[in-house]
Parts: structure tokens; C-alpha cells; sequence
């Protein structure tokens, strides 16, 4: 049985605190506490995606604010946490705020971690399928985030599943499946990717990322 671990939130973190509530009831972190290094960071959206140095590395949307800013540098030692559902980072000075992630990346490493939902009841088909509705909110040349709502995230810890944010890449399969923002998602138990969304093969449309959606407008 999976040990519920609290998040533990800055006070003026409001973005993070979004984020702890929404993984809230999640399985433990399955990786234990380390020194990492930050292998890349960059803005995208609003958040700040870094990836993390380790076996395996990991990749994370964080918030944009200050804590973050101060823990995400190139090439910098950072001291990873386990605490709450994806981990945080911890700001050098003893006096900032912890880093916490919104959101997280390399799917697979999570899902294959982590304790596996049953097939049974899941769904009539081999996959486990629902259907996800969305609006696009950003897109660079890498990817588009799309907001909506993913069911089956919650099968990787997250707890509010009606308002996450995706990130596909921006292929044209990618572009022609969301352009009338509903499509169906797909569950795999094994091999890459964990999630994607159904297209006919050999076309793809892998789900690269989960995140909670930044505080503001819509």
C-alpha cells in the first residue's frame, strides 16, 4: 500500500499551492532524495521546464517566480526532495521558498514507477480510452499546450483531472487531431508513450506532458 506523503507548501507560493492541492490523495514519490543537476531549463508557456540529471533523469514544468528562478540555472547542483507526490527542490538560500513542480514530463518513468491501475473495469478495450476536451493556450515550435479536461491523469497522481494542461508535440498529425478540441486518450501499461492520443497507425500523438494550469484567465 502506497504512503501518503503532505505537500508541504511556501505560504506566498499560490502557484504551487494549485499544484499541491491538485496531486492531493496521489501514491508516494517512488524516488528517493538526491543531488541532481539541471541539464536544461527554458520558459515555455509560462512555466519554467527543466530536466534533471539521474537514472533516470527527470523533466518538470515549474512556476515561473522567484523560488524557481533561483534553483533553475544551467548546469546547477540541486538538492532534490521527495516530498509530496513529484518531489521539490530546495532553494539555496535557507531563507527562500521550496520549488515545487506543476507539472511533469517523461510519462513512462512515472507510470512505470508508480503503482499500476487495474485493467479490470477499466474499459472494454485492450487501452483504457476516455474522451478529452480542450482549448489550445500556447504553442511554440516544439509543442502545444492544450487545457481541458484528461481523465486519465489520474492514473499518474493526479488528483483534479477536469482542468489539467497537456503538451503534445506540434506535428501536423498533432494539429489536424485537436483542432476541433475533443479527441480520445489512450492509456499504455508498457513501453513509450504512456498516454497518447488515438490516431490511426502509423501516426502518432503522444501526450509528453501533464501540468496544473498557472494561476489567472483562462
Amino acid at each position: 500500500m502506497s504512503r501518503l506523503i503532505p505537500c508541504i507548501v511556501a505560504p506566498v507560493a499560490a502557484a504551487a499551492a494549485l499544484a499541491c492541492a491538485s496531486m492531493a490523495g496521489a501514491p508516494a514519490n517512488p524516488f528517493v532524495p538526491e543531488t541532481r543537476f539541471v541539464t536544461y531549463v527554458t520558459e515555455r508557456a509560462g512555466y519554467l521546464e527543466a530536466e534533471l540529471s539521474g537514472k533516470p533523469d527527470l523533466r518538470f514544468l515549474f512556476p515561473s517566480g522567484p523560488a524557481c528562478a533561483a534553483v533553475l540555472k544551467p548546469e546547477a547542483m540541486v538538492e532534490y526532495s521527495a516530498r509530496g507526490r513529484y518531489g521539490e527542490l530546495n532553494n539555496p538560500d535557507p531563507k527562500g521558498h521550496p520549488c515545487i513542480p506543476m507539472g511533469v514530463g517523461n510519462l513512462e518513468v512515472w507510470r512505470d514507477k508508480g503503482p499500476r491501475p487495474t485493467r479490470f473495469g477499466a474499459t472494454t478495450s485492450s487501452l483504457p480510452r476516455r474522451p478529452a476536451r480542450f482549448k489550445e493556450s500556447w504553442r511554440d515550435d516544439a509543442g502545444i499546450f492544450l487545457r481541458g479536461r484528461w481523465p486519465l491523469a489520474s492514473w499518474v497522481g493526479f488528483g483534479q483531472t477536469a482542468d489539467l494542461v497537456a503538451v503534445v508535440p506540434n506535428t501536423r498529425t498533432c494539429r489536424d487531431l485537436i483542432a476541433d478540441g475533443e479527441a480520445t486518450m489512450e492509456y499504455h501499461y508498457v513501453d513509450a508513450p504512456a498516454y497518447s492520443l488515438m490516431v490511426k497507425p502509423p501516426a502518432s500523438c503522444p501526450i509528453r506532458a501533464f501540468a496544473i494550469p498557472l494561476p489567472g484567465p483562462n
